[in-house]
């Protein structure tokens, strides 16, 4: 068995880390409310009146709950168990937090590693679990594991470790961990509030009505757009705390105009340039970049379209004088992409004016973002598609590009997604040879040389431009290193995929157009090929 020795300076930053907190813990600010507390600790154990009183003063200020009563592990330093008293920054952070909690509005919170910001978060659900009234709270992280693993580590762990540590007489009343903490739930048995959990998925949020949504590490979840917009319908109250992770979703989110709360690493008293200094000579560029500075410009690795850097952005909404195309990707368990483009004959330019996605519906569920055009027996749509399916109304049908291959079954009893579609007058054009990934590759990267092709920018189209960056090859691993895959040129499957194929079929389709007509087969017939052959002109 080796031993790992620490090396010489890092052992100086651990034991200047050791001083510099017992500095702090010797300041006469600190050592007040540490005073302070023990004294109502020792009020509490003497006598009733005091725990009503202490009571009182918990339910009205979280301040003076956590100051006085709620405690924080750290494994970085000789002492693991703290008294939670808290930093300026960390009452400014609470203040801001509860304040989106009961004003009913979303928030974001971007930070740099190791802030605590989640253990704050979950120790303020704590609190209003055991003083507010009608706290219906779902929360969630892109792992199970980090959701309830019943370890101190995971969402669930830091709301029972503070649960654990506080008096017992500040339980409530017939609570018991057995009965009351399950996997995933959290019940007050006096009050009826409600803790409950779940991991990263499309669906994510959806269903009853609840008062706060809270997404752990948005940066991280491979649906985060989805995730997000699906808990839209169910509370007004949505928070996500990440560090960032690249320009994705959550990147996004953040421009958006949201109110955001930014925990640097600056704003800790504990931490300064020295400590900086230590932790930028143990990372590497990106990791000081994305993990301390709170950036979310770091480079993607073996991106597919690095091209699309220099696809302009701007406002390029649809006009009735030029010509409209349609772009598919077919899917049903993930997700269906369209995207709605339009070109200008004369100068070649060519414009994507809008794009929608979503996953779990059948093929009919899309026409209406065609045609425009609700049947009143169709589908409930949310404010969302209501949205885009307004903006479509008098668009016109277009010329429609799909999907000619892959695995895929039939959405629809005894029909196909293309029949489905033509009988609603929207015939989709395809050709078996786009079926090669370096076809697309090849007619998407052509399309966006010379600089005539432009984004029209909304809040759907951004997701469009985040799904174009993050596309990537394929990761090998061989002798202990990792390997870009692009030699097989073959993007790896993810949460990007689906607008990224969009765009790549109507690549080909704007490529392949030109007066063509193609022999094509319709590979959605549940019937043999052979049934299915017909030609479609462009």
């Amino acid at each position: 068995m080796s031993i790992v020795i620490p090396e010489k300076n890092e052992i100086t930053e651990r034991e200047r880390r050791e001083t510099l907190l017992k500095e702090y813990q010797n300041s006469s600010d600190y050592r007040k409310k540490l005073e302070d507390r023990l004294k109502i600790t020792d009020a509490c154990n003497r006598s009733n009146e005091s725990k009503v009183a202490a009571a009182a003063a918990c339910k009205k200020d979280p301040m003076f709950w956590f100051n006085n009563f709620a405690w924080t592990p750290n494994d970085k330093y000789e002492q693991y168990h703290f008294p939670f008293i808290l930093y300026e920054f960390q009452e400014d952070f609470i203040h801001w937090f509860q304040g989106k909690i009961e004003g009913q509005e979303d928030g974001l919170v971007e930070k740099s590693r190791e802030m605590g910001a989640t253990w704050l978060a979950m120790s303020l659900f704590a609190w209003n679990w055991l003083f507010k009234e009608n706290f219906n709270v779902l929360v969630g992280s892109y792992k199970e594991v980090l959701v309830d693993d019943r370890t101190k580590d995971s969402l669930f762990g830091m709301i029972e470790y503070q649960l654990r540590n506080i008096p017992k007489w500040m339980l409530p009343h017939k609570f018991s961990f057995k009965n009351n903490r399950t996997s995933m739930k959290l019940i007050n048995p006096e009050n009826q509030n409600v803790i409950k959990g779940d991991t990263m998925n499309p669906q994510f949020g959806r269903g009853s009505r609840r008062n706060l949504i809270f997404l752990d590490e948005g940066a991280y979840w491979e649906y985060f757009q989805d995730a997000w917009s699906a808990c839209g319908d169910t509370t007004n109250c949505r928070l996500s705390v990440s560090t960032p992770h690249g320009y994705n979703s959550f990147a996004v989110l953040r421009d958006s105009g949201i109110d955001v709360k930014t925990l640097h690493w600056k704003l800790h008293p504990l931490k300064d340039e020295k400590w900086y200094a230590f932790e930028k000579n143990r990372r590497t560029e990106e990791e000081v970049a994305r993990e301390l500075d709170i950036s979310y410009h770091h480079s993607v690795k073996g991106r597919v379209y690095p091209e699309w850097t220099y696809v302009e952005k701007g406002e390029f909404p649809y006009n009735p004088e030029m010509a409209l195309y349609t772009s598919w990707d077919f899917g049903l368990s993930d997700d269906t992409a369209i995207i709605w483009w339009q070109k200008d004959h004369g100068t070649g330019d060519v414009n994507i004016i809008d794009v929608y996605w979503n996953n779990g519906k059948t093929i009919d569920f899309y026409i209406p973002f065609v045609t425009g055009e609700i049947p009143s027996d169709s589908y409930k749509y949310t404010k969302r598609d209501l949205e885009v399916i307004g903006e479509h109304k008098g668009w016109g049908r277009g010329t429609q590009f799909g999907d000619p291959a892959g695995r895929f079954r039939n959405q629809v009893v005894n029909q196909t997604v293309i029949s489905v579609l033509r009988e609603n007058g929207i015939h989709v054009n395809f050709n078996d040879s786009w079926k090669a990934f370096d076809q697309r590759i090849q007619a998407s990267k052509m399309i966006m040389k010379g600089g005539r092709l432009k984004m029209n920018e909304n809040k759907r189209t951004k997701y469009l431009d985040v799904c174009m960056i993050n596309s990537q090859y394929a990761e090998l691993k061989r002798g202990g290193q990792t390997i870009i895959n692009s030699a097989g040129l073959k993007p790896r499957h993810d949460q990007y995929s689906h607008l990224r194929s969009a765009f790549e079929y109507g690549a080909l389709g704007l490529r392949d157009k030109a007066g063509n007509t193609h022999r094509v087969r319709d590979k959605f017939q549940p019937n043999s090929f052979s049934n299915a052959r017909r030609t479609i002109s462009y």
